[in-house]
C-alpha cells in the first residue's frame, strides 16, 4: 500500500512540475510577444500585416526580416521586467504571510471573501497564463492592425470599375528620339529630412544636396505644400519597398488578399500581378534596353519575378554581382553590397548601354537607408552624433553626386532622372524625435531632373506614389492620352489625381483596402 502511495505521489509531483514549466512558458511567450509589441509601435508604428502576409507568401531569400526572438533579447530588460510582473501571481512569494480581504458590499452582498495567494490552485494559475497569453496575442495583433484588415476583406470596393484606366489600351506617343530614363529609388527617403526653411522638419538639413536638387527651379519636384519641399502621401499597399516599386511603375497599389487562394502557396513565386501592365512592359514594347540595380537579392519580395515578367530587366544584385565577379563570392554587408558600390556599378552600366543604338532604362534601388539605423559606409562623413543622421547625410551625397556625373556624360542631356523615396521611412521613434511640428505632414520626396517639358503647376498638389507611373512617362516626353494611367494622374497635367477626387488619404484607403474583384480577377491574377 505504501508503494502505491508512493507511485500516486510521484505522478502527482511529475505532473505538477508539467504544470508549473507550462505556465511559465506560457508567460515567458507573453512576455516576449508584448515585449514585441510595444517594440513595434515605439520604433515601426505605421508598418501592416499586409507587408508581413506578402513577403510570407512571396519569399523572403535572405531579406532581414523582423525575428521575434532577436527583438526580445536586444530588449532583454524590458522582457525581463515584464515575466517577473506576469510571475508574480504566480510564485508563491508570499508563503502564507498575507491574506487579501475582498467586500462584496459594493454588489449588495455583505460577505467578505479572504484570498490566500499561497493556495492559488494549480489550475488556476493554468488559466491565468492563457489568459496572458491571449491578451499579449491580441496586443501583437492590434499593433499590426490584424482586425481592422480582416474586417475590410469583407466588403468590397468598386475603385477600380469605377477609377482603374488599362495601361493597355492607351495609346502612348512617344517622341521621335526617345529619352533615356534613370530611375532612383531611394530607400526611406522623405522631405522631414529637409530644413524647416524649405519645408522639412531640421535646423539643419540632413539632405542638403537632395534638397537642393528638389529647390532647384530647372528641375521639378511635385509638392503638397504651397511652396517648398514636399511630396507623396502615404496610401495602403504602397508602403513597403516592393510595394512602393509597383505604385510607381504600374500605378496601382500592391494589396495582399486573404481570401484568395491563388495569390498564396506555389503560385505567388511564379507570377507577379500578371495582369498589370507596368512601366517596364511599356519601355520594353518601346525597344528599350532595361537594368535594375539593387545591393540586395532581388528573390526577396518576388522583386526578380516582378522584374523578369515585367520588362524582362537585366537584373544585377548581390548574386549577380558575384557571379560577375563584380564583388568576391565571400564578400557581403548589410543587405548585400553596400550603395556606394551600386552607384559604382550604375555608372559602368550606363556607360555601356550608351553605346548601344537604343534608349535605356536604368532603375537603381538604394539600401544604406533602410532601418534599423541604416548602413554608415566607412567612407562617409560623420558630421552628427545619430548614426542615421550621417547616413542619410551620406546617401544624399551619394545619389547627388551620381546624378551630377550622369549630367556630365554625352548622354546626359538625353536623359531624364527621377528620384523618389520608396515610401516613409518606418523607424517611427527616429521620425518622431525629429519632427518639431507634431502636426507636420510626412511626405514622400522626389525630384525629376531634365524633364521634357514643364508642369502646369507643382504645389499644393494632393498625390501618391501611384501618380509616378504617368508623371515618368511624362518627364520623358511621352503624350498619354487622358492624362492618366492605372490609378495614377500625370501630375504635369492640370487634371485632378485620385487622392484629390477622393479628398483625403483616409477616404482613399478605406476603398483601397476592401476586397476588389476586378483586382483579384485581372491584375492579381490571370
Amino acid at each position: 500500500m505504501l508503494g502505491v502511495n508512493l507511485v500516486k505521489n510521484s505522478k502527482r509531483q511529475k505532473l505538477r512540475i508539467i504544470q508549473l514549466l507550462t505556465v511559465y512558458s506560457l508567460l515567458l511567450l507573453s512576455a516576449i510577444l508584448y515585449t514585441v509589441s510595444v517594440y513595434k509601435r515605439s520604433q515601426f508604428g505605421d508598418s501592416q500585416i499586409d507587408e508581413i502576409l506578402f513577403y510570407a507568401s512571396n519569399g523572403l531569400a535572405n531579406g532581414q526580416s523582423l525575428n521575434f526572438i532577436e527583438v526580445a533579447r536586444d530588449h532583454i530588460f524590458l522582457c525581463l521586467v515584464l515575466f517577473f510582473l506576469l510571475l508574480i501571481p504566480v510564485i508563491d512569494f508570499y508563503r502564507n504571510r498575507i491574506d487579501i480581504h475582498i467586500n462584496l458590499a459594493v454588489l449588495g452582498n455583505n460577505k467578505t471573501i479572504v484570498l490566500n495567494p499561497s493556495d492559488i490552485s494549480i489550475k488556476f494559475k493554468l488559466i491565468y497564463a492563457f489568459l496572458m497569453l491571449i491578451i499579449s496575442i491580441l496586443f501583437l495583433l492590434n499593433s499590426f492592425h490584424v482586425i481592422s484588415f480582416i474586417k475590410s476583406h469583407f466588403q468590397t470596393s468598386t475603385l477600380y470599375e469605377q477609377h482603374y484606366v488599362n495601361p493597355k489600351d492607351v495609346n502612348l506617343e512617344f517622341p521621335k528620339k526617345k529619352r533615356n530614363l534613370i530611375y532612383i529609388y531611394a530607400e526611406s527617403l522623405e522631405n522631414i529630412l529637409g530644413s524647416r526653411e524649405h519645408g522639412g522638419q531640421q535646423e539643419r538639413s540632413k539632405i542638403p544636396e537632395l534638397e537642393k536638387l528638389a529647390l532647384d527651379k530647372t528641375n521639378v519636384s511635385f509638392s503638397n505644400q504651397a511652396s517648398g519641399l514636399g511630396g507623396a502621401m502615404p496610401i495602403s499597399g504602397t508602403t513597403w519597398t516592393v510595394a512602393g516599386m509597383v505604385s510607381q511603375s504600374a500605378g496601382i497599389p500592391l494589396n495582399q488578399q486573404l481570401f484568395n487562394t491563388e495569390t498564396t502557396g506555389e503560385r505567388a513565386y511564379k507570377s507577379f500581378l500578371p495582369g498589370a501592365y507596368d512601366l517596364g512592359d511599356v519601355l520594353a514594347e518601346a525597344g528599350y534596353n532595361q537594368t535594375f540595380l539593387m545591393g540586395s537579392e532581388a528573390k526577396f519580395g518576388g522583386r526578380n519575378i516582378l522584374l523578369k515578367q515585367h520588362g524582362n530587366y537585366k537584373i544585377i544584385d548581390y548574386i549577380a554581382a558575384k557571379q560577375s565577379q563584380l564583388i568576391a563570392d565571400d564578400y557581403g554587408v548589410w543587405w548585400g553590397y553596400e550603395d556606394k558600390k551600386l552607384f559604382e556599378f550604375a555608372r559602368e552600366e550606363a556607360k555601356q548601354l550608351s553605346t548601344e543604338n537604343k534608349p535605356f532604362n536604368i532603375s537603381i534601388l538604394t539600401a544604406d537607408t533602410h532601418f534599423t539605423d541604416g548602413y554608415l559606409d566607412p567612407t562617409c562623413k560623420t558630421s552628427y552624433k545619430q548614426q542615421y543622421d550621417n547616413v542619410y547625410a551620406c546617401s544624399s551625397r551619394q545619389i547627388t553626386e551620381f546624378v551630377r556625373w550622369v549630367q556630365q556624360q554625352p548622354f546626359g542631356k538625353d536623359t531624364t532622372i527621377v528620384i523618389s523615396g520608396d515610401h516613409l521611412g518606418m523607424q517611427t521613434a527616429y521620425y518622431d524625435k525629429i519632427t518639431q511640428d507634431k502636426s507636420y505632414q510626412r511626405t514622400i520626396y522626389n525630384a525629376i531632373i531634365n524633364p521634357a517639358i514643364k508642369p502646369v503647376s507643382t504645389n499644393s498638389r494632393l498625390f501618391s506614389t501611384v501618380d509616378m507611373y504617368p508623371t515618368t512617362l511624362s518627364a520623358m516626353g511621352v503624350k498619354i492620352p487622358g492624362d492618366r494611367l492605372a490609378l495614377g494622374t500625370d501630375l504635369f497635367s492640370s487634371k485632378p489625381t485620385l487622392l484629390e477626387q477622393y479628398g483625403s488619404v483616409q477616404a482613399l484607403n478605406q476603398d483601397i483596402e476592401k476586397r476588389s474583384d476586378y483586382y483579384d480577377k485581372k491584375i492579381l491574377t490571370k
